[in-house]
């Protein structure tokens, strides 16, 4: 194991150890507030949350296959894409954010596509995201809270959204020097894919509907479990997932964003909801993401092995897998 690899796993495990030591101070500090909490778990809104999860676990895969469609001739139906994109998707709790597209790699290698190709539909995919996080959290943050005066609000909101459709109109040349830095980081030629414009704009509705579902999940949730939240926080709930989901997609030692995105929701719920709320609801989210995740998976792997959607037997796929991650982590 080489050093870059060695301080890959030591960073998510400093981030680990610190998200756990920091709740245990949390959990100490606010003892009374925690032994008086009533956990009452009602079984149909802890069926609402699993629904819920699953529809937005389901839009990710779509928008993934949408791009891909988009270069390759031979096209991909969604349990196809809703099998490779979930497999691969396991890979990102390894530490570093490598596997995941080493994965992708591996699992696509027989469809047409290049390497490069596929590294720049997940940075497109990325930023598109990225967007949709911002502009809603900004959206909250200026006119919900209001944490600055509405002219500076209304300028820095439209800012926003002037970068966003300075975006989609002009991908192609501003990744182009995107990818410069990737070009380097994986020593391949990275070369922008024509994309449709409406795409882009598509695919970020269905990022906006994934967190509407996301929100409504995470409030049944706190039903469930006995946590009184109003209905009316279900927009700060997705300003809160808005915040998370950022922090931990750019925490890239992070092992899936674990410790990151417990933070950086317990910061926000604390600001419009009770002590125990802002504690417990980010780990018991962990926990039922988790739970979803780990279904996705198993559903995608039989769906794979079943229609024969993965490439090779799973033995040389994982060894494929372990080549391109060795491969891209020797060029870093």
């Amino acid at each position: 194991m080489n050093l870059k690899r060695i301080l890959q796993y030591v960073l998510a495990l400093v981030l680990a150890v610190a998200a756990v030591y920091f709740f245990y101070l949390q959990f100490k500090q606010n003892a009374d507030v925690i032994s008086a909490y009533n956990f009452q778990i009602n079984p149909y809104y802890i069926l609402g949350t699993i629904v819920f999860g699953i529809f937005s676990a389901l839009i990710g895969p779509y928008v993934w296959q949408l791009y891909v469609n988009d270069y390759v001739k031979n096209k991909l139906n969604y349990f196809e894409s809703f099998s490779l994109f979930c497999t691969s998707a396991m890979f990102k709790y390894i530490p570093g954010k490598i596997w995941h597209y080493a994965a992708q790699i591996a699992l696509m290698s027989s469809r047409g596509i290049s390497n490069a190709a596929l590294i720049y539909i997940n940075l497109v995919c990325f930023i598109g995201f990225m967007f949709v996080s911002a502009l809603f959290a900004a959206y909250y943050f200026l006119f919900c809270v209001q944490i600055l005066v509405w002219e500076v609000a209304v300028l820095i909101f439209a800012l926003l959204i002037v970068l966003d459709v300075i975006f989609i109109n002009w991908n192609t040349s501003i990744v182009n020097y995107l990818i410069a830095p990737a070009n380097r980081l994986f020593k391949i030629e990275i070369q922008p894919i024509k994309i449709r414009r409406s795409l882009f704009v598509y695919t970020q509705a269905l990022y906006l509907l994934a967190y509407m579902f996301i929100a409504t999940a995470l409030y049944f949730l706190a039903r469930g479990i006995g946590l009184g939240m109003p209905f009316p926080n279900i927009f700060s709930i997705m300003a809160t997932i808005s915040i998370a989901a950022m922090s931990s997609s750019l925490a890239l030692f992070s092992v899936g964003g674990l410790g990151v995105r417990e933070g950086a929701m317990f910061l926000m719920l604390k600001q419009f909801s009770n002590i125990q709320t802002a504690l417990i609801l980010p780990i018991a989210a962990r926990l039922g993401f988790l739970f979803i995740e780990l279904l996705a998976v198993i559903t995608a792997v039989i769906i794979g092995i079943k229609y024969g959607y993965f490439p090779e037997p799973a033995a040389d796929r994982q060894k494929e897998i372990i080549r391109e991650e060795v491969k891209l982590e020797t060029n870093l």
